[in-house]
């Protein structure tokens, strides 16, 4: 390393003699040596600016991988390799700036130290001459790098030079002034007198607070930034560049604060050259910061209420049951089987939901008993802490992530309810089950599934309690319970997965214009999270198709959801397609994008996973590229609803559990399990 720097140094110090003899003022020319840096580097400002605008459009798929692969490293690395690829990013590309003024910096160091050589052409003889006399005839032992500065402060301190040193070498030296606006750069700033030269130091913070406030306006990653970050950026550089200007000479000091100053019109150079706006979506980029504020707010705004129900939870003992809820939307999964509970014992349900607006907080019976905990500080420590007989939830991956067994009590017993007819294979993470004590399994073919896993990875062998899907029963007789018209004209419901290559991204527009040229009534009815991500995708639809008066963007989700009213449900790998199918026994269209998958090793089970196993029993299969013949497929389908209906009543009955009673079993399942632990 020390050969590059040498290397440098030299190179560097031609540079620095030849600004310094075109113009004469040792300061001055360092200022025009730190503008030619900036001017040579350049080409690598517009390289990084392309740069660094893939990584903040890739960002957002990089934040769901480290989701998707938080329990495997090596196929997170695998992914983010490839996401690279894909986008052509260069992560060294970022850093290559900063390492390259790493050695300009440590070079310029060394042509402070040695102005002698590299700025007046002092030959090597004459120098070692001059520094034999230093330390020989004056005595100075001690002067190390900065030696030939000492040699210079001896000669015009009016100390006779060494015979043998000739008149015109002695004439360049008392006539160099290494000295700028009173400030001799070639001293290190310090609190032991010469009180000037802490003037370096001050400046170069305060060109570092400049450079950040600049780059918060006009750097293509700063801008993409949250308010806080920008804020530790900038007490970071400020704080480094005060720093860095007390351990090195005030020339050096100078070019950092002038390499800060003329980092401002570069950037703003570099952004007209390659304007960031044209290929980066920072309003989508804010409004999922703003998402981020929102629901931090949230947190705040109920911090008090959740300090009391944690204290309050704590207070409870002998606690037998427990619900944890992570929202309100998943309070329809536990509903039925609570009310089975409170109506057939005095167990007391305890329901501690992440949710303040939960439904279970308008439930006035007596055995109810909820609380709100959201936040890590208190959740954590309540799962960890937990004394209760049994705890049931619908979150999968305990003991993976946040969510832990009780560290407190060994012999808690946790209950998976199942939220979801597909595979649980396919859409869970790998060993999201492992942890659990009992299932409350809704079909056939999870049962096998989960059986199959725990044989592959020699895994514990859970309870599985052949329960149903509570949720399913309580839809089918919410619908038959309502009278139903028959749609004139039909209605056809087009309801995406939430997922990267979903119907939206890849043929939503062409679906709803071939549709539309039909007279049956289409509604699209996204997923609620790519609407709140997208929203402008959404607004741009319905100003598009504002003119048909078939075709409906329905974004409004505090409406009655139409689902279920629709004669025929277009997705793609959307679980509400169970759902649909088996509560109105009306077909589906599978729309045959890439599958989402959660679990990468689940072809190792050797069995099929049922969302796509029983795609083409529910309904029809078309390919993306097929979408132009889509009503060609409506026409032949509802021409054929009877036979559809009688096939998906078949499946019903094939592959679920206790049709009509889960909501029982389970509720009966956990009186039981309770009643043997007192």
């Amino acid at each position: 390393m020390s050969y590059i720097i040498d290397f440098l140094t030299h190179i560097l110090g031609y540079v620095m003699r030849g600004c310094y003899s075109l113009i004469g003022s040792y300061g001055l020319a360092i200022i025009v040596f730190t503008l030619l840096t900036k001017v040579i580097l350049f080409p690598l400002s517009i390289m990084t600016q392309k740069n660094s605008i893939r990584m903040v459009n890739l960002q957002p798929r990089l934040d769901e991988l480290k989701i998707k692969y938080i329990d495997d490293k090596d196929k997170y690395t695998d992914a983010q390799v490839a996401l690279y690829k894909e986008y052509k990013y260069n992560p060294f590309l970022d850093m290559l700036p900063l390492l390259l003024q790493i050695p300009i910096v440590l070079g310029l160091v060394g042509v402070v130290y040695r102005p002698l050589s590299y700025v007046m052409s002092v030959g090597s003889e004459t120098v070692d001459k001059l520094n034999s006399w230093l330390v020989n005839v004056l005595g100075v032992a001690d002067a190390g790098s900065t030696y030939q500065i000492t040699i210079a402060e001896k000669l015009k301190a009016g100390f006779t030079a060494p015979a043998d040193v000739s008149g015109g070498d002695v004439n360049s030296i008392l006539g160099f002034d290494m000295t700028f606006l009173g400030i001799d750069l070639g001293k290190t700033p310090s609190f032991k007198g010469e009180y000037i030269l802490l003037l370096i130091p001050l400046f170069a913070g305060l060109s570092a607070w400049l450079l950040c406030y600049a780059q918060n306006k006009l750097n293509v990653l700063q801008l993409a930034q949250g308010r806080m970050n920008k804020i530790i950026t900038t007490v970071f550089m400020v704080g480094f560049s005060t720093y860095f200007a007390f351990i090195v000479p005030c020339g050096v000091g100078l070019y950092w604060i002038f390499g800060n100053l003329f980092a401002i019109p570069l950037m703003a150079v570099t952004n007209l050259v390659i304007p960031p706006k044209k290929y980066v979506d920072y309003e989508k980029l804010a409004g999922i910061r703003e998402q981020k504020k929102l629901k931090e707010a949230e947190f705040k705004k109920h911090r008090k209420r959740e300090a009391a129900d944690y204290k309050r939870f704590f207070s409870v003992r002998d606690m037998q049951l427990m619900f944890y809820s992570e929202s309100n939307g998943f309070y329809k999964y536990f509903k039925d089987m609570i009310d089975y509970v409170t109506e057939h014992s005095d167990i007391d349900i305890h329901y501690v939901t992440s949710d303040p607006n939960d439904s279970i907080f308008n439930d006035p019976g007596e055995q109810i008993k909820p609380y709100y905990i959201a936040s890590d500080r208190y959740l954590i420590p309540l799962f960890m802490k937990l004394e209760c007989d049994m705890c049931v939830m619908t979150m999968p991956d305990l003991e993976k992530y946040h969510i832990k067994r009780s560290r407190v009590r060994k012999d808690v017993e946790y209950v998976f309810a199942c939220h979801g007819i597909g595979s649980v294979n396919l859409t869970y993470r790998k060993g999201a089950l492992d942890w659990f004590d009992t299932i409350f399994c809704p079909c056939t073919d999870q049962f096998e599934e989960i059986r199959a896993a725990e044989k592959l990875f020699n895994t514990h062998e859970k309870l599985i309690v052949e329960t149903g899907y509570p949720l399913i029963d309580s839809m089918i007789k919410d619908y038959e319970n309502i009278g139903h018209t028959e749609n004139d004209p039909p209605v056809i419901m087009i309801a995406p997965s939430w997922q990267a290559e979903n119907i939206i991204g890849l043929c939503g527009e062409q679906l709803i214009d071939e549709l539309s040229k039909s007279n049956y009534k289409v509604i699209l009815r996204p997923h609620p999270q790519q609407v709140r991500h997208e929203a402008e995708r959404f607004e741009m639809l319905k100003e598009k198709y504002a003119d048909c008066p078939n075709v409906e963007i329905q974004t409004d989700f505090s409406l009655t959801n139409p689902v279920m009213e629709s004669d025929l449900l277009i997705s793609d790998w959307s679980g509400i397609t169970y759902e649909y199918a088996f509560t109105t026994k009306h077909p589906v269209i599978y729309i045959d994008t890439p599958m989402k998958i959660m679990n990468l090793d689940y072809e190792k089970l050797g069995i099929e996973p049922m969302d796509r196993a029983l795609r083409s029993e529910l309904g029809e299969i078309v390919p993306v590229d097929g979408v132009g013949n889509i009503r060609e497929v409506v026409s032949k389908m509802l021409a054929e609803r009877s036979a559809y209906s009688e096939r998906i009543e078949k499946v019903f009955r094939e592959h679920m559990y206790n049709i009509g009673r889960s909501a029982e079993l389970c509720g009966r399942y956990i009186i039981k399990s309770l009643g043997r632990k007192h």
